[in-house]
């Protein structure tokens, strides 16, 4: 028969008062000791829920899977008094599999030893509802189940492992033995430990998606590192002109170092992909490296952004903030455009640089700090220091090993590779397979000056893809700059007239200038000596894009 209560251990507490109840009322001898048997049976279930608290404590200190599902059946086998014992958890598709089978002796069943009753178990599954036979051959349900027959079960006990109104497995014990003293009163105590059981079995489930996750976490860490490592490693700068093949060579010897390092080259250059091929090849490469660009911000943020601040040391510092030095702690920092950090600034960079040691805004306590240090500028620093500009010292504290990149126009034979590498890499970006560059086009771009270098190539390489369509060919159509506009950039035009020409001359400049400046219009102005406004209006009348 069927167990429909609430599977509540207080259920059990019940049962024992109307046992000394039934005893009470009666005096008869004859019926003396049967009542004295119920309440020996009593007192072993009391024993029971002893026994459950000492396994429930147990199933609470592991967090192993597979040892704890052991342990689960291994006790159930005790509390039921049975001969066999077996769990099984549904897989994602809510099907059962099984994943423990035991005997009373706790050692583990052979494959031709799992027949168990499928039909006890998918009922069980399927309502939620404990069930415990206690003369299975007899009973109108299963008696005809072949399982039950070959083998030749009295009791059995099944109960769902569930989690709130989840079911997630179940377990499943029986016994062929007729000393068997299990009672449907002993199922609340089985049900109650399915109840902890399943909780147990989530927590060591989660416990090992968490370990799983931060393996993977780990091994997903070490693959970014590697890839960075290889992406920004010397050898994978294109380059195969002499100039480039220098710096290389420069590279492999310093990068092992701890030495500060200046990079000098114009915008565009890529004066930060070097700086990462020296992180990347160094023994900081496992740390951080930090980028900040010295001239994309006043004074007061930049000194912040390097060094830190104190809660209250100045209005919207509402709390203390950690600068990029110590963000970069064992790793690198690279200071980009250093030539355009402003003067007293420069002092505190170079006290960091003498004494390893940095001092938030509105703090009075030094904090050591271990960072190599990697700057890079556009500008003739020595020109800069003649100009009270730039201090002197700070410039020889930076310049201990100089790297000078050349500009594009100086390094011809690295315009086709690099002009390859991009036309692959927007190529898969645009979805367009085969596209090549007519012979004729690519000697315009290998004349062609590049005041822009690298990043002006790559932007005319990414728009001459968009515009081409479904086109395999990249003609000179789609480069406006090679067309026959006075206004084109590079070479000027032969035909026009001398209005036109100083036109296109006064929009190459422009151009050129808003290239090396980010787009920027007040250092364009201040390069060209002019007021903002009236580069603005220059810019608007030329029809000029900016970045």
């Amino acid at each position: 028969m069927k167990k429909e209560g609430s599977g509540r251990s207080d259920d059990f507490f019940v049962d024992v008062e109307e046992d000394l109840g039934n005893l009470e009322q009666t005096g008869s001898a004859k019926k003396a000791l049967s009542l004295e048997k119920e309440l020996k049976k009593a007192m072993h279930r009391l024993g029971k829920f002893e026994m459950l608290s000492d396994i429930t404590k147990s199933l609470n200190s592991t967090l192993n899977l597979n040892a704890l599902l052991s342990d689960i059946v291994d006790s159930v086998i005790k509390l039921a008094d049975a001969d066999r014992g077996f769990l099984m958890l549904a897989d994602k598709e809510n099907e059962l599999q099984f994943r423990i089978a035991r005997d009373m002796k706790e050692q583990s069943l052979n494959q031709k030893d799992f027949e168990v009753s499928h039909s006890i178990i998918s009922d069980v599954f399927r309502k939620g509802d404990p069930l415990f036979i206690s003369n299975v051959s007899e009973n109108e349900q299963f008696k005809n189940q072949k399982s039950v027959i070959d083998l030749r079960l009295l009791t059995a006990v099944c109960v769902p492992l569930k989690l709130e109104e989840r079911i997630i497995g179940v377990i499943y014990t029986d016994s062929i033995r007729l000393t068997n003293e299990l009672s449907e009163k002993d199922v609340p105590i089985i049900t109650a430990f399915a109840s902890q059981a399943a909780i147990a079995i989530e927590n060591a489930r989660l416990h090992g998606e968490l370990i799983l996750s931060r393996e993977n976490l780990a091994n997903e860490n070490r693959i970014l590192r590697h890839e960075l490592s290889e992406k920004y490693e010397f050898s994978g700068i294109i380059g195969k002109s002499k100039p480039m093949q220098d710096i290389f060579s420069m590279i492999s010897k310093i990068a092992p170092l701890e030495t500060t390092v200046l990079i000098r080259g114009e915008t565009g250059t890529g004066k930060e992909l070097i700086a990462k091929a020296i992180h990347f090849n160094g023994p900081r490469k496992e740390k951080q490296m930090v980028t900040i660009n010295c001239g994309a911000m006043p004074a007061e943020l930049l000194e912040s952004e390097l060094f830190g601040h104190k809660k209250g040391s100045f209005t919207g510092a509402t709390s203390d903030k950690p600068g990029l030095f110590e963000t970069a702690h064992g790793g690198s920092i690279f200071l980009d455009e250093i030539g355009d950090m402003p003067i007293q600034l420069q002092v505190k960079l170079l006290r960091t640089l003498q004494e390893g040691e940095i001092r938030r805004i509105g703090e009075n306590v030094t904090r050591k700090v271990d960072v190599r240090i990697i700057a890079a500028t556009n500008r003739d620093l020595t020109d800069d220091i003649n100009k009270g500009l730039f201090r002197q010292d700070l410039f020889y504290r930076l310049n201990v090993v100089p790297v000078n990149i050349p500009p594009l126009r100086d390094r011809k034979d690295d315009i086709l590779p690099l002009t390859e590498y991009f036309l692959k890499k927007y190529s898969a970006v645009m979805g367009k397979e085969e596209v090549r560059i007519v012979p004729e086009t690519m000697k315009l771009l290998i004349t062609n000056k590049w005041p822009g270098n690298i990043r002006e190539l790559e932007n005319t390489i990414e728009r001459a893809l968009a515009l081409c369509g479904d086109s395999k060919l990249l003609s000179k159509d789609f480069f406006p700059q090679f067309s026959d506009d006075p206004g084109f950039s590079g070479e000027i035009s032969k035909h026009g007239s001398l209005k036109q020409k100083l036109s296109a001359v006064e929009k190459q400049i422009i151009t050129d200038i808003l290239e090396e400046t980010d787009g920027k219009v007040t250092h364009a102005a201040k390069i060209l000596d002019v007021t903002r406004q009236h580069l603005h209006n220059r810019i608007k009348f030329h029809g000029i894009k900016r970045r």
